[in-house]
């Protein structure tokens, strides 16, 4: 999956996967604000930004 993420021009790190039962909403919110504390960190995808311009 990573090979294939960073074919797509992602960084990897902008892709996640956790189980989460839908019972677990505290569980799911602590995912959702790391994962969006993450991606912030990563900044912008510039090399995407940089293919669509074309």
């Amino acid at each position: 999956m990573k090979r294939l993420i960073e074919y797509l021009g992602l960084e990897p790190g902008r892709l996640k996967a956790q189980w989460i039962s839908g019972s677990e909403g505290e569980k799911f919110a602590q995912a959702i604000r790391a994962i969006t504390d993450e991606v912030k960190a990563l900044g912008p995808n510039w090399k995407l930004r940089d293919q669509n311009e074309y």
